[in-house]
């Protein structure tokens, strides 16, 4: 969409710098002109587009000047943007006070062209303006597309590209996450957290829980207004990026709509690639994370030393706790809308989880997985820093988190065994459509997640999983059954295991081969162990 010609600057042009304004210069406020079009006839509002300028001799209106009044309002109607007449030819160079007084009170500008400029000449000349008032935006525009594809090319942060466009337009510029807080802002404001403060926070009272148009906003900064141009930048279908211009008045001639949706379109490619580099990363890292915990690969000692890729810490209590937003316990509902939901928790955690939780660690497998939060410390009143975390997202976006919250362990070897619980909480609250904020493990409640299920569907369920140890009828399948409990109980740690059985650990592992090789499935696979565990604790009578 192109940036309209204004009719004030039709009476600017050197060449035809003679036209005159009939109207009061109030009538020229927030007039643009998309087209020029040459008419002798009184119907023409069934012909025009909105924001045409009409050119006119008049000639009909010559023995009643008072019928103009009717064609401004049909004018008025179609959206005209102000009429040009050409007085001397038909109306004895004037026209009735009585018609500009109504065009005065209508805001409707009316101008008259000097008996020298032939109309189809002066139709030309206009024409020519608007077109080269077009090019000069076009090129403008294809210059900062270039620019930008450049940069692309180029692996260019966000932060350039948004200093870049800063510079073409000589305006700052801050860019604000979905959420609503900032991401980038050009160099202008650096050393002025404290302006970017008062912006963030105005545009988040301002837009509390509403959709934020493309529009100009004014806010206050130091007890002076000022207006800032906002435009949505799409990477997400319902939670845009906000990119906010800083005194758009002021943007280099001839910067248009077109120029800004060339710089929107560069930076939700650049966010959309971030976004997925970032969500590759923490996928990979929760995978070889689950692995190591679940199949013992790799020593505590190293999971310390690779605080780069997964940040644990040396602690005694660690607590695992799912996180997701209440729409993902209905069963139909927008997909895509709690897909975006569920990258945003991502977001919201990985750059402010540790202002409520000191040294976090982050686990998701998939985009479609579930997210869970694994806390490193003991938290003072959890639940209550739970739920400030939760109402503070809460004011910024529309976010309801739910956390399904597992028990504290004190190794790290252990943390598996607190986010099955944390799972298997969750899973419990979908059955029981469950929308408590926080929700704690329950060992005891856990038969009652399958409480709705006919009973045939529990055992057959158990049988699936367990075979011939769901309900295990020889001393031999009991003591496997028991072997596998504990086994599991203990974190797959054989040593450990056989110390609770008061068995040899060459026992432990025999038996948990032949489990393995009854049951048909890798024990320590993280989906099977929490299948085990589960079927286990439905079939115990």
């Amino acid at each position: 969409m192109y940036t309209l010609v204004l009719v004030s600057e039709f009476l600017q042009i050197e060449y035809i710098k003679d036209l005159e304004l009939l109207t009061n210069n109030d009538s020229l406020h927030n007039k643009n002109i998309l087209n020029v079009e040459i008419t002798e006839t009184p119907d023409v509002e069934y012909y025009i587009s909105p924001n045409t300028f009409i050119l006119t001799t008049g000639m009909i209106f010559k023995d009643n000047q008072l019928d103009l009044i009717e064609f401004i309002n049909s004018l008025i109607r179609a959206k005209a943007t102000g009429l040009a007449v050409k007085t001397g030819r038909f109306l004895n160079g004037k026209i009735d006070d009585r018609v500009i007084e109504h065009a005065n009170r209508l805001n409707f500008p009316i101008i008259n062209i000097p008996d020298k400029y032939p109309l189809g000449r002066l139709l030309h000349q206009l024409s020519n303006y608007i077109w080269n008032h077009k090019q000069e935006e076009i090129e403008f525009a294809l210059k900062i597309q270039q620019q930008f594809s450049s940069l692309l090319l180029n692996n260019t942060s966000i932060e350039t590209i948004i200093n870049e466009f800063s510079n073409i337009i000589k305006c700052p510029i801050i860019l604000l996450n979905p959420i609503k807080r900032l991401l980038v802002a050009s160099d202008y404001f650096k050393g002025r957290t404290e302006l970017i403060s008062q912006i963030e926070n105005q545009f988040q009272n301002l837009f509390h829980n509403k959709t934020v148009p493309d529009d100009y906003v004014k806010i206050n900064i130091s007890s002076e207004t000022k207006v800032i141009s906002v435009s949505n930048v799409f990477v997400y279908q319902y939670f845009p990026h906000y990119l906010l211009i800083l005194n758009p008045e002021k943007m280099t001639y001839p910067t248009s709509t077109f120029a800004i949706d060339q710089a929107k379109l560069v930076l939700s490619y650049s966010l959309y690639k971030s976004e997925k580099i970032h969500d590759t990363y923490l996928q990979t890292s929760s995978t070889m994370l689950l692995e190591s915990l679940n199949l013992n690969s790799i020593t505590t000692a190293s999971l310390y030393n690779r605080s780069n890729d997964i940040p644990f810490i040396d602690s005694q209590h660690y607590q695992v706790i799912e996180i997701t937003d209440k729409m993902a316990l209905k069963k139909l509902g927008n997909g895509v809308r709690l897909s975006e939901k569920k990258a945003l928790i991502r977001e919201w955690f990985s750059l402010y989880g540790k202002d409520y939780f000191g040294k976090i660690v982050l686990v998701q497998t998939n985009s479609s997985s579930n997210f869970f939060v694994i806390i490193q410390e003991k938290i003072k009143d959890l639940e209550k820093v739970l739920i400030k975390c939760r109402n503070d997202l809460r004011r910024l976006v529309d976010i309801s988190l739910i956390y399904s919250v597992g028990e504290v362990v004190t190794t790290i070897n252990q943390i598996s065994r607190s986010l099955d619980q944390s799972l298997i909480t969750y899973r419990s609250r979908i059955v029981e459509m469950n929308e408590n904020p926080v929700e704690y493990y329950n060992s005891k409640g856990l038969q009652t997640l399958f409480q709705d299920l006919n009973e045939k569907e529990v055992i057959y369920f158990c049988v699936t999983v367990l075979k011939e140890l769901a309900y295990p009828e020889t001393d031999s399948q009991r003591e496997l059954r028991e072997t596998l409990k504990v086994y599991l109980d203990c974190q797959c740690e054989a040593t450990l295991t056989a110390h609770e059985l008061f068995v040899h650990r060459n026992t432990v592992k025999y038996r948990i081969e032949k489990c393995q090789e009854l049951l048909g499935m890798e024990i320590r696979d993280p989906k099977n162990s929490l299948n085990i565990r589960l079927a286990l604790t439905l079939s115990t009578k």
